[in-house]
């Protein structure tokens, strides 16, 4: 998995706005994103799932509240094009949530 994990991490380099970050897993198959505490990953679910890209919101993994502007991004399952191509996708939409709420 790693050729699909530090294809991940070089696409969210590229492509994700500066006021994202993420994790540099050393193993597993997911990555967490953290996005400006005011974007709800929840919220803009659909919009990412509008574009044919999925995550996992990750307000559900925090038991006692929080985690509503993280995501966790798997890397296991597409191929590195796809992953490339979704990450794209992604950040499109949440580049387009970042100008919306900070104008």
């Amino acid at each position: 998995y790693r050729e699909r994990r530090n294809v991940m991490l070089d696409s969210l380099t590229e492509l994700m706005p500066s006021e994202v970050h993420w994790t540099q897993p050393q193993g597993g198959l997911f990555l967490w994103a953290t996005l400006p505490e005011h974007i709800s990953t929840t919220e803009i679910f659909p919009q990412a799932i509008a574009e044919k890209v999925a995550y996992v919101p990750g307000e559900s993994f925090f038991p006692r509240g929080g985690g509503q502007n993280t995501m966790r991004l798997n890397f296991s399952y597409s191929n590195p094009t796809q992953i490339a191509n979704g990450i794209e996708r992604l950040s499109r939409v949440i580049r387009q949530q970042i100008k919306l709420v900070m104008g």
